[in-house]
């Protein structure tokens, strides 16, 4: 599933996919113009579940290179650089969709 989000450092708009991967979910995160991927890498399905569902305070660790944050009703998402913020809603149906039925 593809999220449209924008960067928080830089302002320009991202797109942010979610699919289902071997060992977790792979998340990628792309410039719209010009369409090009920026920072993509597979986390655990568990840990990004928890962090948006428990909403822990200030940034969290999931998987080496992603940092999220959940502020209000929106993700701050990192991957050891390129950023993106999405809305929480979209992001719960991206990983609910992406994620294997069972492992959730």
């Amino acid at each position: 599933m593809t999220i449209d989000g924008v960067s928080q450092t830089t302002v320009a708009e991202r797109l942010v996919d979610v699919g289902s991967a071997a060992d977790g979910l792979k998340l990628t995160i792309r410039a719209r113009e010009p369409e090009a991927v920026l920072a993509s890498a597979t986390v655990p399905a568990d840990g990004l579940m928890a962090v948006l569902t428990e909403r822990p305070a200030g940034p969290q660790a999931v998987g080496g290179d992603l940092v999220v944050e959940v502020r209000r009703n929106e993700v701050w998402l990192s991957l050891g650089g390129p950023d993106a913020a999405v809305g929480v809603d979209d992001m719960m149906d991206a990983v609910g969709g992406a994620v294997p039925r069972g492992e959730a």
